[in-house]
């Protein structure tokens, strides 16, 4: 639905909502009056997301509830839309806007250019440095974000054109100089998705005291400008940490609002704290690689045992490659003690304030990218982040996974950190104990799994006090070069064929140590209000299981989240969010809760297994009710194909044997191949 059009001089905007009003007295202490002056440069990529929905307008609106003081500027720069849903801009060229007081007038325009052309952001930041200067300035980039494997303000015009890392750096650079004496920016914030990583901590840190980005994907409320605006009239005298609270506390008050808080996140980092923070990435990149070199641990195997890890840790999303850096180190602490202490710390101290939801309580406010979370394109481009970034030692330790070898700058870069500590202890190693740069072909030799066996693996059918298993024993040997062993459910016809994918889950009994799997199938799947769906494991932790569910809404395929929440032993539908298939290949923004009266069609796959493809197969059609849950429902009667599906340290997938399932009247029986 579009926004409603709104023009200049409209004085219901000027009132503030006395819940807002309450939530800024709540989160900002009351001070003197203040001559401090603030300046807000909001780059405002509209992108499908205004198109579609105008959320950029209903933000605009938000801002136009407060009436600004003379020293308090928001400088506003629109474009990247195909269509406005107000009456103030449009999408034929780019516009430059003032707020003064409670209205928003126009200051600037100029020829259509993308947005995601770094030119057009550096051309606005010279516009606002000249017109708009102050004593605190905050630049705020507006739209779909990508993390380190994408970028940030996909400009719909041209062909989703976006700014990447390497390209906002560039400006920045270019505009304040490598180091600045003085930072430019007290705030860079990011009302986008997936920002809050390690890569856009280094790039900031030269220009900015802080940072204000999300680990997650945004919902579409995004930010909520009056709260923000409000607590910035109250108190021009705050600095970025005090600012960032008043972010992070409206923006939870708004998803809160929006139904949609649970698996939300939003960090103020101190970006002073930068360097410790890649010294102590640094340390860890340098243990990892030292206990390889050691032979304490072969480097398949370390990077299979580092990803099992990651099960544990909080991740963003398929195809994204985000994954929370605390946890992530958190669940691998035994890798690299010292290291994972550091870590620990150095977050604790860079992130000053930070919200999370019930099911990302295993967010720590920074996030890091990881290869095979990740897909080839979202590799090359956090490569490229990483240097913009300067906190490269972390894509040195991925270096060998991805591209199978130490490069000579790994190597100096190894040895360069090893002297700095040897330096920082006031020792000096014997040199004979040091590795040579000879010594890394060696130690990192990767074994290839493709011919141990793994594929078409034989399983039993073993009974255990009258209840049948199917049982998977890979040995101990072998299972140190596989992350992760799920298992497949396919619907088959009557003669036993396959015919759909009914989705993976984790609920197995299994022995680690020994590479032994049993099932836990019950006969049960999951289902709304009765209609059986397909599932995928998106991550698991102690806490909770999160799902990902595809389903179409109106005819566009979304994926809904559902968490199996441990404590309570019960299933929670949270947001749906439109399958990048949809978006063009953007990570999305706009996300929203199924409510009554949605339409709703399952859908399954068709999955060859020969090559892994997967056909999506629209199954029933139903309308959700205002009481529609998610839960367990027995399977009809039929067949069901079981396997086993392992993955190795490098993201090869693997499948078991077979079994057939057979379900009559309600009792399960596993019948053999």
């Amino acid at each position: 639905m579009s926004m409603p059009h709104f023009s200049l001089g409209l004085s219901s905007f000027a009132v503030v909502s006395a819940a807002v009003a309450a939530a800024v007295l709540l989160s900002t202490p009351v001070r003197a009056a203040q001559e401090e002056t603030w300046a807000i440069y909001w780059y405002l990529c509209g992108s499908d997301l205004e198109t579609g929905g105008g959320a950029a307008t209903k933000d605009l609106m938000e801002a136009l509830e407060v009436s600004l003081p003379k020293n308090v500027k928001l400088v506003i720069q629109t474009g990247g839309a195909k269509q406005w849903q107000n009456n103030l801009v449009d999408a034929k060229a780019l516009y430059r806007l003032e707020q003064i007081e409670d209205d928003i007038e126009i200051v600037g325009k100029a020829p259509l250019k993308s947005m995601g052309d770094p030119g057009t952001l550096r051309d606005f930041l010279v516009f606002c440095e000249h017109n708009y200067p102050a004593d605190r300035k905050a630049l705020i980039l507006w739209d779909h974000g990508g993390g380190s494997g994408g970028g940030i303000c996909y400009d719909e015009l041209f062909d989703n054109d976006a700014i990447t890392f390497v390209e906002l750096k560039k400006v920045l650079k270019e505009l304040y100089g490598e180091a600045p004496d003085e930072k430019p920016f007290e705030l860079i914030g990011f009302d986008a998705c997936l920002m809050a990583t390690l890569d856009m901590v280094g790039l900031a840190a030269p220009y900015a005291h802080y940072l204000v980005a999300s680990e997650e994907y945004e919902p579409g409320c995004g930010w909520q400008y009056d709260g923000i605006l409000s607590a910035l009239t109250r108190n021009p005298g705050m600095n970025g940490a005090e600012l960032g609270r008043v972010i992070c506390d409206t923006y939870h008050k708004g998803c809160i609002d929006h139904g949609d808080a649970d698996v939300v996140t939003l960090s103020t980092i101190d970006l002073s704290e930068a360097e410790n923070l890649n010294m102590a990435v640094s340390l860890m990149f340098a243990q990892s690689f030292m206990s390889i070199m050691n032979e304490e641990y072969d480097p398949s195997e370390f990077f299979a045992e580092f990803s099992r890890g990651l099960k544990k840790a909080d991740t963003y999303s398929k195809g994204t490659g985000m994954v929370d850096l605390g946890s992530m180190v958190k669940a691998n602490a035994h890798l690299f003690p010292e290291a994972a202490e550091a870590i620990a710390e150095a977050i604790e101290d860079s992130v000053v304030y930070q919200i999370t939801g019930r099911y990302r309580q295993n967010s720590n406010g920074i996030s890091v990218y990881f290869p095979s979370l990740g897909n080839g394109e979202g590799t090359r481009s956090y490569i490229q982040s990483s240097e913009a970034g300067g906190m490269k030692s972390l894509y040195y330790m991925y270096e060998p996974l991805i591209q199978g070898e130490v490069s000579d700058e790994s190597i100096e870069f190894f040895m360069n950190f090893l002297s700095s500590l040897d330096d920082e202890d006031g020792d000096d190693d014997d040199e004979d104990t040091r590795p040579t740069a000879g010594s890394f072909a060696n130690a990192f030799q990767f074994a290839d799994t493709s011919d141990m066996g793994f594929d078409d693996h034989p399983v039993e059918i073993v009974e255990d006090d009258g209840v049948e298993y199917v049982k998977l024993d890979i040995g101990p040997d072998k299972i140190k070069l596989l992350k992760s062993v799920t298992f497949l459910l396919m619907l088959c016809d009557d003669d036993g064929t396959p015919l759909a994918l009914m989705g993976e889950d984790a609920d197995t009994a299994d022995d680690w140590k020994e590479g032994v799997f049993w099932d836990n199938f019950r006969g049960i799947w999951g289902s709304i209000d009765g209609h059986f769906v397909m599932m995928h494991v998106k991550s698991q932790t102690d806490a909770y299981i999160l799902y990902e569910i595809p389903l179409k809404i109106d005819g566009r395929l979304h994926n809904l989240t559902v968490a199996y929440d441990i404590e309570d032993a019960v299933y929670r539908m949270l947001s749906a969010r439109l399958d990048e298939s949809e978006t063009g290949g953007i990570p999305p923004k706009d996300e929203r809760m199924l409510v009554a009266g949605d339409e709703i069609t399952t859908v399954f796959f068709a999955l060859d297994i020969e090559n892994g493809d997967t056909i999506p197969i629209d199954n029933e059609t139903f309308k959700i009710r205002k009481d529609s849950s998610f839960g367990e429902l027995e399977l009809d009667d039929g067949y069901y194909a079981f396997m086993y599906l392992m993955t190795d340290y490098k993201d090869n997938y693997y499948y078991s044997d077979p079994i057939l399932i057979e379900i009559e009247d309600g009792e399960t029986s596993f019948i053999g191949l």
